[in-house]
């Protein structure tokens, strides 16, 4: 973990960061799902037209699945390094508070 200054500061970034996230996170999820069926249902097209064009189609829907799918688990991926360093920087400052109570005892 990096030393930071100001830890409570960016406590308050990574809250920021991690609202943010989960909304993309959520319009994600949502447009994978939408593009999930769109990509069924051009892939049951495909093979019944069994033209060049409509296998175009069915891989430009299923290519279009996949970069979302891979967008939002890379925002998964943030989402989650996110709540680790959180986890490390509230950890870092009650461990820093104990120490500053023991020694006013």
């Amino acid at each position: 973990m990096r030393v930071r200054r100001d830890p409570r500061r960016r406590l308050r970034a990574i809250a920021q960061e991690r609202a943010r996230l989960r909304e993309r996170l959520a319009v994600l999820d949502h447009q994978l799902a939408h593009q999930r069926a769109v990509a069924a249902d051009v892939e049951v097209e495909a093979a019944v037209a069994d033209t060049p064009l409509a296998g175009r189609e069915r891989r430009a829907a299923a290519d279009d699945a996949r970069r979302t799918a891979r967008e939002r688990d890379e925002v998964a991926d943030r989402l989650g390094a996110l709540a680790r360093e959180q986890d490390e920087l509230l950890e870092a400052l009650s461990v820093g508070a104990a120490g500053r109570t023991d020694q006013g005892t």
